[in-house]
């Protein structure tokens, strides 16, 4: 009986421990903020890919800003993917921004419209009904 006492004590012991922070988190939101910009960083790279031994740079500048180290970032991304909820309103978060920016950014390039005069032939539309119609 004393046994299954103190394994039921060590089991709750060991579950509460679990439920606390790490000691060197990131805060949240310079978390979103640097998962952002590494997000960023990623997609200019595949945009505009570099050498091998610049490849990273990116990446090291966030870090540099920020002050921290791939370590203590790897914990807090440990720490957010064993809270899936959390994560999942940072994403949600980031996507956000990063679509609100995209939309700002489209309204400043002009759009380009078709000249009235010009013909679009459209794929779809020479293998469809309508078209042979009018031929006939």
């Amino acid at each position: 009986m004393k046994k299954l006492l103190y394994i039921i004590i060590l089991f709750l012991l060991l579950a509460e421990a679990c439920k606390h922070k790490p000691e060197k988190l990131i805060p949240e939101p310079t978390y979103k903020q640097i998962l952002k910009e590494i997000i960023l960083a990623g997609l200019i790279q595949e945009k505009f890919p570099q050498k091998d031994s610049t490849k990273n740079d990116a990446i090291f500048l966030v870090y540099k800003k920020y002050d921290i180290d791939s370590l203590s970032l790897k914990k807090t991304t440990d720490y957010y993917s064993q809270h899936p909820e959390k994560l999942a309103v940072i994403y949600k978060e980031i996507y956000n921004d990063l679509k609100q920016k995209a939309d700002s950014l489209n309204k400043l390039v002009p759009q380009q419209k078709p000249e009235k005069d010009k013909v679009i032939i459209n794929k779809d539309f020479l293998f469809s009904k309508k078209h042979k119609k009018k031929q006939k």
